[in-house]
């Protein structure tokens, strides 16, 4: 969790002067922090956030590139 919170701060600097992509890793932090004490009723919660995110980024800037990870 911690190596997430350090990328999106890393991040957020990266984005400066950007309001908009400040914005979207503003929303990613407030969720790696709220799933970091939540129950599993939350972290259902959670999920669905993830996945509605997903979907809006999926629409702004199309399906990610197929790649292999290793």
């Amino acid at each position: 969790m911690e190596d997430a919170l350090a990328y999106f701060l890393e991040l957020r600097l990266r984005c400066r002067g950007n309001p908009e992509a400040m914005a979207l890793v503003d929303r990613c932090l407030a969720l790696v922090a709220r799933a970091q004490t939540a129950d599993q009723r939350e972290l259902q919660q959670l999920e669905a956030e993830i996945d509605a995110l997903r979907a809006e980024l999926v629409e702004r800037l199309g399906p990610p590139p197929n790649s292999v990870l290793h």
